[in-house]
């Protein structure tokens, strides 16, 4: 704005529309400008917009910790079945219908567990396996868990490892038992003619087996020489 004198004589320039005036007819608006009578303007309502509190923060803790062990119901013993039309084409052509049971669900994990068999004397004359450095023991295998026996080392070269659910085996008319066994050679699984055959120059050599619900007894024998193994329970 420019100015040249005050008092009642005093002239001014109107800051907006550049006309001359008295000093003294000039008003100040809100943002600082001294303007004539005819440009003045009061400030806008938008330019002071309302007070807005801040929104309500969200509970911290909006659910319980969870608890373990969880238990999931499916149900209720004694449910019935329930039958649903909804999402069917205009032309019913079958009903679906759901039918559930209910009562708690059960999630185990089964376990893997390996053997290192050996060949050694036996007390008493010949030879015998050895499990775990251990002469001949009673094994006990359970249902659904998975077992593995070692047979890499060079002493069991010429003593093929068979289960079978007859003490001594082939030895005493039983034959090989092979529900959830599986051979391997060289670390692939293999026929149990080609485990047979290619058993003594084998770098490596395992048999495995996952115990089947229900399983028998077992026997554990060489096929070339008997009384070297010994009884496998399966509760």
């Amino acid at each position: 704005m420019a100015t040249f004198a005050t008092g009642k004589y005093a002239v001014a320039i109107c800051d907006r529309c550049g006309q001359q005036y008295k000093f003294l007819q000039l008003r100040k608006e809100w943002n600082g400008l001294q303007v004539c009578p005819e440009c003045f303007e009061s400030k806008h309502p938008q330019l002071d917009p309302s007070y807005h509190a801040a929104d309500a923060q969200a509970l911290p803790f909006a659910r319980p910790a969870r608890e373990e062990p969880v238990i999931v119901f499916a149900g209720a013993s004694g449910d019935s079945t329930f039958e649903s039309n909804g999402m069917q084409p205009a032309q019913q052509i079958k009903k679906l219908v759901s039918q559930f049971s209910l009562g708690e669900v059960t999630v185990s994990t089964a376990s893997t567990t390996t053997y290192t068999v050996t060949v050694g004397s036996k007390s008493g004359g010949g030879n015998a396996y050895y499990i775990d450095s251990v002469e001949r023991p009673v094994l006990t295998l359970n249902e659904s868990e998975t077992y593995i026996f070692n047979l890499s080392d060079n002493t069991v070269d010429s003593h093929p490892f068979f289960l079978s659910t007859t003490d001594g085996g082939s030895h005493s008319g039983g034959s090989v038992y092979t529900t959830g066994v599986v051979f391997k050679i060289n670390g692939s699984s293999v026929s149990q003619s080609a485990y047979t055959s290619g058993f003594s120059s084998a770098t490596t050599r395992a048999l495995e087996i996952t115990v089947a619900s229900g399983a028998p007894t077992l026997y554990y024998y060489c096929s070339v020489h008997s009384g070297m193994g010994n009884q496998i329970n399966t509760p």
